[in-house]
């Protein structure tokens, strides 16, 4: 993994999240209090941040362990990185299932990722300053680390206090047409962003695969807003 791919991945699962879900809040008129756009970017970095990042981390992990190893500068062959990849897998089926709750099941979800996270950035860290070692898997993808979780405590902690001001404490005021409709284009945005990611690696071309991956997924969000509004005037 050079340099180019770490960004990349920085890139579109850290920070297009947070533009996807902001074109979503822009284009779907529903979408009108603070806490209803709060939910939105929530959904969109726990589709593309938790569950894209985390099931994509399985794949390379298990089926592309030599080159992740070479990528952070480490030996590879190890077994660990089957463990690794089924807790990547676990963390990314987590993301998947806290899209559709709004409780402690999220919460929990959240609290995971940051630990994983916060781990894999003090072991990183930890190896640079002992080693030396500023292979991009090293180094890059700590910002990632940082910040996917800070987002999401972020995230979190804005929705209870406007909750708590707003009087949105009721479940009841985010089951709705808004809220699936996100719900439904931020999983759609994730396939088209893993899928074109992927298949740009496994042709040498990732930045290609990105470029293409954040068009069409900004295409997909933009008819999946535009088509339920519609339906629902």
């Amino acid at each position: 993994m050079s340099l180019s791919v770490a960004a990349v991945r920085v890139l579109l699962f850290s920070v297009l999240p947070l533009v996807l879900a902001a074109a979503h809040v822009w284009l779907d008129g529903r979408v009108r209090d603070r806490a209803q756009r709060l939910e939105v970017f929530v959904l969109y970095v726990l589709a593309i941040g938790v569950a894209g990042s985390g099931i994509g981390a399985f794949f390379a992990h298990m089926f592309l362990a030599d080159e992740v190893a070479e990528s952070i500068g480490w030996p590879a062959g190890s077994p660990f990185q089957r463990e690794v990849a089924f807790a990547n897998l676990a963390l990314g089926v987590l993301g998947v299932l806290a899209m559709n709750r709004r409780d402690g099941f999220r919460d929990a979800t959240v609290i995971a990722v940051t630990i994983v996270a916060g781990g894999a950035t003090i072991t990183h860290v930890s190896d640079i300053v002992e080693t030396g070692n500023l292979a991009a898997g090293n180094t890059v993808q700590n910002v990632a680390n940082v910040v996917r979780p800070g987002v999401l405590i972020w995230l979190l902690l804005a929705i209870r206090r406007t909750d708590s001001a707003e009087g949105h404490a009721k479940e009841s005021a985010f089951l709705g047409p808004w809220r699936d409709t996100a719900v439904t284009a931020a999983a759609q945005a994730t396939a088209v962003l893993s899928a074109t990611f992927s298949i740009g690696y496994a042709v040498d071309q990732p930045a290609m695969g990105a470029a293409a991956g954040t068009l069409v997924a900004t295409a997909v969000t933009a008819h999946a807003v535009s088509r339920a509004t519609q339906r629902h005037r």
